[in-house]
């Protein structure tokens, strides 16, 4: 959804830990694959496609929208890392974006001014107490999560630089940013562009013009008075930071994104906090798509009508806000546009 901003420079840099080891170069490097049923253990890859076939519009990253009027669009689903496997756009999507006049991310994360650029650290609802921060508050309670999970949350910030005296500072809305980051970017974060940074630059190369959905506060100040689903986000985000000792999970999601699988993909998260942390990992994730899928698909749509009714506009959002009932493509349907998936090579139809 949104990329996590380190944490001010006047936080202690930790020693003799070690953080997020099993995110190696070569973990994070390795290439997609065809997916096989052992991929998915302790899953039954049988029953998780039962569930996604139950997902409207589970499948394709590609969709054509045309307004009543007749103004024709794009959508495209984004996934956010920066793997190749995933910044190798297919060739209509990138002829696509060189011929659209606009081009429509969730966030746009260049800054309109010289102000916007030196308070980016300082955005409302990140830390609980800017003027004074460590002024004798207790660390956030992560006991929520239960040690383990704790443990994988604490390893990240010790990735971060940060260690555990991050949690005296950050609100748990700052704490879900800073997770809301792939521990495998921190490889290539300010050098390779995520794919959606990568869509906006291939945008801007042509001229087109950029527009984004959210400003990069808006995410904090919608959790200023949501602890619970701030907490909820920390939870799920927290359940990717698990140790892996083989990419296999990794692998697999970039190649059912490639398949355009998305609603196998949502099928597989559900499962995967299911078994992290049972009906308390259900519920997690339910308000968490409550939240960064539900709510803000209804923002992305009010915000988007102008711009659909030009017509010319590539829309570039994370591929979990294009399926389900609450979808935009199902949303966009509802307000009487047209939308055709494009089906793409190399994709499931």
């Amino acid at each position: 959804m949104t990329r996590a901003l380190l944490l001010a420079a006047c936080l202690a840099w930790p020693g003799g830990l070690a953080a997020q080891d099993w995110a190696t170069r070569a973990f994070c490097e390795a290439s997609a694959r065809p997916v096989a049923a052992a991929d998915f253990a302790p899953h039954d890859l049988v029953a998780l496609e039962s569930r996604a076939a139950e997902i409207p519009n589970g499948l394709g990253r590609f969709w054509r929208v045309e307004s009543p009027d007749g103004a024709v669009s794009h959508l495209w689903g984004t996934f956010h890392v920066s793997h190749p496997d995933i910044l190798d756009l297919p060739e209509l999507a990138r002829t696509t974006i060189a011929a659209s006049d606009t081009v429509v991310l969730e966030i746009d994360f260049t800054h309109p001014d010289r102000d916007s650029f030196l308070t980016q650290y300082d955005l409302p609802g990140r830390y609980r107490d800017p003027g004074d921060p460590f002024a004798g508050q207790d660390m956030l309670d992560l006991s929520f999560l239960g040690p383990e999970a704790e443990g994988w949350v604490l390893d990240r910030l010790y990735g971060y630089g940060t260690g555990e005296d991050a949690l005296y500072v950050l609100t748990y809305a700052g704490l879900a940013e800073l997770l809301l980051s792939d521990p495998c970017e921190d490889f290539s974060a300010g050098t390779i562009p995520v794919q959606d940074d990568y869509i906006q630059t291939l945008g801007r190369i042509a001229g087109a013009k950029i527009v984004g959905l959210e400003t990069p506060g808006e995410f904090l100040s919608d959790l200023a008075d949501k602890e619970d689903t701030a907490q909820a986000i920390v939870t799920v985000y927290a359940s990717y930071l698990q140790p892996q000792s083989t990419p296999v999970a990794r692998i697999a999601a970039f190649q059912l994104y490639r398949e355009g699988r998305l609603g196998l993909l949502a099928a597989l998260d559900r499962a995967h906090i299911q078994v992290l942390f049972g009906d308390a990992g259900i519920a997690a994730i339910e308000r968490t798509d409550a939240y960064l899928l539900e709510q803000r698909n209804t923002r992305f749509l009010e915000r988007s009508m102008s711009i659909l009714q030009e017509g010319g506009a590539f829309f570039a959002v994370g591929a979990a806000h294009l399926p389900g009932q609450n979808g935009l493509v199902a949303l966009l349907q509802d307000k009487g546009y047209s939308v055709t998936r494009v089906v793409l090579p190399g994709e499931v139809e």
